[in-house]
């Protein structure tokens, strides 16, 4: 157990007992990144068991009928639900979330880094692998920049490179418009975000924590990160939106 985790799940369940346990209003997206695989380094928790995923989607499954799942998108009410999505294109997105997903009709995204398909390190997807991930049923395929770089670091010109080729080469290899994306290391402010929309994006999420309502903007999608330390408690605490006094910590892009 990482220390700070274990002090910000004190915060959380304090949060819990004064604020109770309705879930916060409007859409949550759920933030993962690999299932079941080890990475040689990890120190921020990237990878989950399977089995922790398995217990996530356990305490999901029962309290489903109160925060439904959804696609990726902007949300038009403020009714509680939940989108599942992964970053970076690890190849067990498909040998080990996406079926269990599909067991349970939950639909989900995946942000793929496009300079990570066909990676040496054989830990993300091949090209054949990801066509057949984006043909799964409720699964959408959407961008997480070229070359993984944190896009507020780049000059006006990568930038617009970045993301541009990123978008172009998901689209040829799956055979589909590719108009979301999510923000390499949640690194995002007005200039990267202006330049999203100017490259065709609709829809983008960055890493702050929250849930978002209609007046969200669209190119700004908080997302709520789940990392490996999370058991099943903490998993429930940050889908009702007990874990999201952490954005304070963060800074809204949007502000």
């Amino acid at each position: 157990m990482n220390f700070k985790h274990s002090v910000f799940r004190t915060l959380s369940k304090a949060s819990r007992l004064t604020a109770g346990n309705s879930p916060s209003e409007g859409l949550r997206v759920l933030m993962y990144h690999s299932v079941g695989s080890d990475l040689p380094d990890d120190p921020y928790g990237t990878s989950i068991s399977e089995s922790s995923f398995r217990a996530h989607l356990d305490r999901y499954e029962s309290i489903r009928q109160e925060i439904p799942a959804a696609p990726f998108e902007k949300p038009t009410t403020k009714t509680p639900a939940a989108a599942f999505s992964f970053d970076d294109g690890f190849r067990d997105t498909l040998t080990t979330s996406a079926p269990m997903l599909a067991d349970r009709n939950i639909p989900f995204i995946v942000f793929v880094a496009a300079n990570h398909i066909d990676d040496a390190s054989g830990l993300y997807l091949s090209k054949s692998e990801l066509v057949e991930l984006s043909r799964l049923p409720g699964a959408q395929i959407a961008a997480h920049g070229n070359h993984h770089a944190p896009l507020t670091e780049l000059s006006d010109s990568d930038l617009r490179a970045d993301l541009e080729d990123a978008k172009s080469r998901v689209e040829d290899w799956i055979g589909n418009p590719v108009t979301e994306m999510s923000y390499p290391f949640g690194a995002v402010d007005r200039r990267v975000r202006d330049a999203a929309q100017q490259a065709g994006y609709t829809l983008a999420g960055c890493s702050l924590y929250g849930s978002n309502t209609p007046e969200r903007d669209p190119l700004l999608l908080k997302r709520t990160e789940i990392v490996g330390w999370d058991d099943a408690d903490d998993f429930e605490l940050k889908l009702r939106g007990h874990w999201d006094w952490f954005a304070i910590r963060q800074g809204d892009p949007a502000a």
